[in-house]
């Protein structure tokens, strides 16, 4: 959960210098083939910005959109001439429906039907965080409409809010339920072009207002003695002992006959494929909710380095290209250590590919050595 891109290779031509960051001059185009999650941003309103659309079932196989902790999060979204499609149910994004007298927006919504389609346009832009270049879905008209308007949300239910949009020149304000703009940027989700998009930083956000489940570790001061306790319960495929330093460009080793990346000479061990909220019934939070590093020139070795530097415990990869830090992750997400488990972790890293980097929705977990300690892989059975 990828939250912000930023070019790795600017485009042939002359850039234009935006705030932190430089705006390509040559357009995108209005197709996005690889699969991304739509972020939402709004810095002046911290109760929506930097979190993600979800799609929530709906009567006649349509998708109600929200986020969260509404919905279910979703991570294979596609452009096709400017209109956002959901790739599984080949729904596609429209306007139309629960129109409101009091401020006049509008149910932006998902279905398969002839509904008029929201129309968006690719842009370059700078991440208000962190400067980077980012591509965001600048809304363009809907079907039979005049061009301008925006989208935006408002609170909805469970603490979530519901996607709109709202009609060029219109000044009317719901007071009870403000429906706030945004602004909706690609999280790449698999492979993008490596001249398109490259590295960013940004601190993660919950897709949730509800508490996590308790956690299997506590806070750092104690997790070196939950790593003991967690190796214990299994022999060691591979071990060294742990490194102050995880820094290293040195070349990790891939353990043997094993789709996972021995990262113990760096003072990290592997402890196990562990599930994303798709994959679980316990809400919608993020399993490693600390940080997250998402580029295309990912590694084990750079995801590690990133947790370390900020003083994190444990580490994770997933999508080929995000990096997850976090002190702890819920009971409820244990990761798995049988053999067939690690066929949901066997993505291949963006940066390497000779290593593996999590999959759909599942995080090639790590957690930190002790400091001069054992630093033990998990076995697999």
């Amino acid at each position: 959960m990828l939250n912000r891109k930023s070019v790795s290779a600017i485009v042939a031509g002359a850039a234009l210098v935006s705030g932190q960051c430089t705006i390509p001059t040559t357009p995108l185009s209005n197709n996005i083939a690889y699969p991304f999650r739509a972020q939402v941003q709004n810095a002046t309103r911290p109760e929506v910005h930097n979190k993600y659309m979800n799609l929530e079932i709906a009567g006649g196989g349509d998708r109600h959109l929200f986020i969260g902790p509404v919905g279910i999060p979703t991570y294979d979204l596609t452009l096709v001439d400017g209109v956002i499609n959901h790739v599984p149910t080949g729904n596609r994004a429209v306007i139309g429906g629960e129109f409101s007298e009091i401020d006049h927006t509008t149910k932006l919504f998902m279905t398969g039907r002839g509904d008029p389609r929201a129309i968006f346009e690719p842009t370059y832009a700078c991440n208000p965080d962190t400067g980077a270049l980012q591509i965001e879905l600048r809304f363009v008209t809907w079907v039979g409409q005049p061009t301008g308007g925006h989208i935006c949300v408002r609170g909805a239910f469970d603490g979530s809010h519901e996607f709109r949009y709202n009609p060029p020149g219109n000044t009317l304000i719901d007071v009870n339920r403000e429906c706030i703009k945004v602004t909706l940027v690609v999280i790449p989700t698999g492979p993008a072009p490596s001249t398109t998009l490259s590295t960013s930083i940004v601190s993660s956000t919950s897709s949730s207002s509800s508490t996590p489940p308790p956690s299997s570790t506590s806070s750092s001061t104690s997790t070196s003695s939950t790593s003991s306790s967690t190796s214990s319960s299994s022999s060691s495929t591979s071990s060294s002992t742990s490194s102050s330093t995880s820094t290293s460009s040195t070349p990790s080793s891939t353990a043997t006959n094993l789709p996972y990346t021995d990262q113990t000479h760096l003072g990290w061990r592997y402890i196990g494929c562990a599930p994303e909220e798709r994959w679980t019934t316990d809400g919608a939070f993020r399993t490693l909710s600390g940080a997250l590093l998402a580029a295309d020139d990912m590694t084990n070795e750079k995801c590690m380095a990133f947790c370390e530097g900020r003083g994190f415990q444990y580490a994770g990869t997933e999508w080929r290209r995000e990096c997850w830090c976090g002190n702890s992750y819920a009971t409820t997400r244990q990761p798995l250590t049988t053999l067939v488990s690690l066929n949901k972790c066997d993505y291949r890293c963006s940066g390497n590919s000779a290593q593996f980097c999590g999959g759909d929705a599942w995080l090639s977990l790590y957690a930190k050595c002790p400091a001069g300690g054992p630093c033990v892989n998990a076995v697999f059975s």
